[in-house]
This record gives C-alpha cells, sequence and structure tokens, in this order.
C-alpha cells in the first residue's frame, strides 16, 4: 500500500469520527441523524423493549455506570517491535484462547498477525500472517482492504471472524471522483472469516457467500456525502442461545447514524445475521450488487445507541452488557474513552468518562499524540473469548504519533475499576 493513501486513510478516519459527532453542515439527512442522536442522548438512550422471544429478558430500566483508573500504563506492543512496517495496531484489541490454552491477543491491520502467549500478562509478538488482504478492486467481491476485527470460538480450533471490509477507491484508477476529499470514496461492509487450525490462518469465502452486512446501495464514484456502510464490528458475545455483535454506520440515505445490533443462531453462516429493526431482529441485509432492491429502507438498521460501539463485553457480577467508545469533543463531555451498560443490549445508558485524552496526553508528556480503538479485557475472564469481565478489567487503547505517521504506534493498556449499580 502506498504510504500517502494509508496516511489519508489514518488522517480520514479521525476526520470521519469527528465529522459525524457534530453538525457541521446542513445536509438535510446528517441534521436530522444527529438530531435523531441528540435525542437519544436527551433521554438516556432509550429506545423500545423488544418484542417477546427478541432477547431473553428486556427490563427498560438502565444501570448506573462509573469507571474510574486504578492503574499505570502497560506496553502492550510497540510497533519498534513490529515484524514490518505495515505491522501495526490498527483496530481494537481483542483475545480468544485455543484448544491447547494459549491466548491469541489481535488488534488487527489489512495485514494481520497476533500475540500470543499463555495468557494476557505473557505475550509474544507472532510474525507468522494470519491473514493479508486480497486488494481485491472489485467492490462487489467485498473484500479491497479488510481487517479481523471480532472473533468467535467454542472449541478453540474453530474460530468465526467479523471484518471490517474497506473499498478505498482512492488507492484504484479511475474510482475516486473527489481524490482531494478521499472520505467521499470510503465504502465500507462487514464480512466473514475463519479459521480451522486454532487461529493460525484465516480464510474467507468466495464472494459473495462472504457477506455478512452492506448497506443496501452499491459503491458510488461520484458519491459527495463523505464515508458511508457498516463497519467496524465489536465482538461477538453469545447471550443464551444466540450470538450478537454491534456493528457502525455513518448516515447515508435511509440508513441512521448509530451502532446497530445484530444477531444470529450461527456464528459460521455469514448470511444469517439479523438487524434489530426497533422491536425485533427482522432486518435481513441485501447485497446491492446481486439483487434488485426497490425499497431500500427495509434493508437497513434501527440504531439502539448513539455514536460508534468499539467493545462489547459482560459483566459477570451483575450481567449487565457494557460497550467501550473513544469520543471526540462533543455532546458525551471532554474527548476520551467511555463506557455505558444496558441489561437487555437495547436500551443503553448515557456515556460514563473513563480516561480523558486531555489526561492521557499529560501523562504521555510532549508529543502530536491522539488516541483510538477502546475495548475492555479482563484477564481473569472465565470466558474462552474472553467476553466477560470483573470489576477491575484493562482498557486496551492504541496511541498514534502525529509527528511520525502512519506506522509510530503504541497498544496500551490501564486497570480500571468499574462500579454498576441500579
Amino acid at each position: 500500500m502506498r504510504n500517502r493513501s494509508f496516511l489519508d486513510r489514518g488522517k480520514r478516519r479521525e476526520a470521519a469520527t469527528r465529522f459525524f459527532a457534530t453538525i457541521r453542515f446542513s445536509s438535510k439527512g446528517v441534521v436530522e441523524s444527529l438530531l435523531g442522536i441528540s435525542l437519544l442522548w436527551l433521554f438516556g438512550c432509550s429506545v423500545r423493549t423488544p418484542s417477546s422471544g427478541a432477547l431473553e429478558s428486556a427490563p427498560r430500566k438502565v444501570p448506573e455506570v462509573t469507571a474510574t483508573v486504578i492503574g499505570a500504563k502497560q506496553v502492550v506492543f510497540d510497533t519498534r517491535n513490529s515484524c514490518e512496517q505495515v505491522d501495526i495496531p490498527d483496530a481494537p484489541a481483542r483475545a480468544f484462547r485455543d484448544d491447547r490454552g494459549a491466548t491469541h491477543l489481535i488488534a488487527s491491520h489489512w495485514v494481520a498477525r497476533a500475540e500470543v502467549g499463555p495468557d494476557l500478562d505473557h505475550l509474544q509478538r507472532d510474525c507468522h500472517v494470519i491473514y493479508r488482504s486480497p486488494k481485491d478492486p472489485d467492490p462487489a467481491h467485498f473484500q479491497d482492504n479488510n481487517w479481523l476485527f471480532s472473533f468467535y470460538t467454542e472449541d478453540g480450533r474453530r474460530i468465526a471472524a467479523l471484518v471490517h471490509s474497506e473499498f478505498d477507491g482512492e488507492e484504484i484508477p479511475g474510482m475516486c471522483a473527489t481524490p482531494k476529499d478521499t472520505n467521499n470514496c470510503w465504502w465500507n461492509t462487514v464480512t466473514f472469516a475463519q479459521s480451522l487450525d486454532s487461529g493460525h490462518n484465516f480464510v474467507v469465502p468466495r464472494p459473495p457467500q462472504n457477506l455478512v452486512a452492506a448497506l443496501p446501495y452499491p459503491y458510488v464514484m461520484g458519491n459527495l456525502a463523505s464515508a458511508y456502510g457498516y463497519h467496524g464490528p465489536t465482538n461477538i458475545l453469545k447471550n443464551g442461545s444466540s450470538y450478537y455483535a454491534l456493528i457502525n454506520d455513518w448516515p447515508y440515505k435511509a440508513q441512521k447514524f448509530g451502532a446497530c445490533l445484530i444477531r444470529t443462531s450461527d456464528v459460521f453462516d455469514p448470511r444469517s445475521w439479523r438487524a434489530w429493526n426497533g422491536n425485533d431482529f427482522t432486518i435481513r441485509f441485501a447485497d446491492p450488487y446481486r439483487e434488485q432492491i426497490t425499497k431500500p429502507e427495509q434493508y437497513v438498521c434501527s440504531p439502539v445507541l448513539a455514536g460508534t460501539a468499539e467493545s462489547l463485553v459482560r459483566h459477570s457480577p451483575t450481567g449487565i452488557f457494557l460497550v467501550t467508545q473513544y469520543a471526540p469533543d462533543g455532546p458525551f463531555g471532554p474527548a476520551g474513552f467511555y463506557v455505558q451498560g444496558s441489561r437487555d443490549l437495547v436500551n443503553w445508558s448515557h456515556p460514563t468518562l473513563i480516561l480523558r485524552v486531555e489526561d492521557l496526553r499529560a501523562s504521555d508528556g510532549p508529543g502530536q499524540w491522539t488516541y483510538e480503538y477502546g475495548s475492555l479485557i479482563d484477564p481473569f475472564s472465565d470466558d474462552r473469548n474472553y467476553s466477560n469481565i470483573g470489576g477491575t478489567p484493562y482498557l486496551y487503547y492504541v496511541r498514534m504519533d502525529g509527528a511520525h505517521p502512519p506506522y509510530s504506534r503504541i497498544l496500551f493498556r490501564r486497570q480500571v475499576e468499574l462500579r454498576l449499580g441500579n
């Protein structure tokens, strides 16, 4: 990948986050979407309760969540020790235990590697590439630049993965009409990959069998609405007999901005995922390249929380679900990492600040530091997928160096104390 293009992607990802978190232009669609988000914030991010059978339980009342940092920062991975230049943390950290008891920690790039060891406190960088993006220039194949984002395994040998799939039109000749604004050429889908050898190699089904979620609109070379599509899936979490995840989106036509809840009974069947429509899991994602879509509004999801969800875990002592997200200055408060809670995955509390960017920069000293990709992981989790956490998990996050972009990064973690109540 060309260095300039990669640098542009890093800058535009942050710009897109800020762009859709504040009202900066008068586009009717964006203003309406952000007005809806403001109402969610105003009323505690409360939406309708699931219909009977949608979730195992669905009380309306949202929990109170507070978080305090109780530990110093620890280096998990520094790109000065990388296997090659593009070996960088470019996604929220995820972990799972394989069938031999080894822990794999992955903070993926489009060339993906893992840190492997007996537990989260004793990891070594493994230079073996577990997945490499095909860089397929056909948007109908959904596999230009792909990031392994989410993992789930029952036995530690066969592992399902949700993939953040980018079509980066500015890197493909003739596919970007606005080269000065590459956000317009950034189209996203969520796809599927799996490992059959304990996470050492991940493979993708032949397109279009790899598709999990796409907007009912194909890539538009002349798009002027900025980045669009589903992106950045959270952890996959099993609750009862079903599997859940949150996927993110930007406002585009019929799709409103926010994190959407998806569910399946089979994590190894990419087309089985269904999205929450405000009442139940009835939304099937359409393939915009192989289906005639006359009513696109029937194939978009209803966001359940404002902002961008980065990780999804369960607090074991209470059963409360927790989501983390990074937010710039805006309606939540100061720029930083936030957490919010839910008892039913649909009704979420107002975001609570975990760690301010201002405090991070003060502790890191002089530098052009930016931060992203927060996730909660507990080294003492009783779950093979580290989906469960106790009261003192670690917040994992990535620090990026603006003075030496885009390859100078560190994956840190800090221990936090959570307090959850009614």
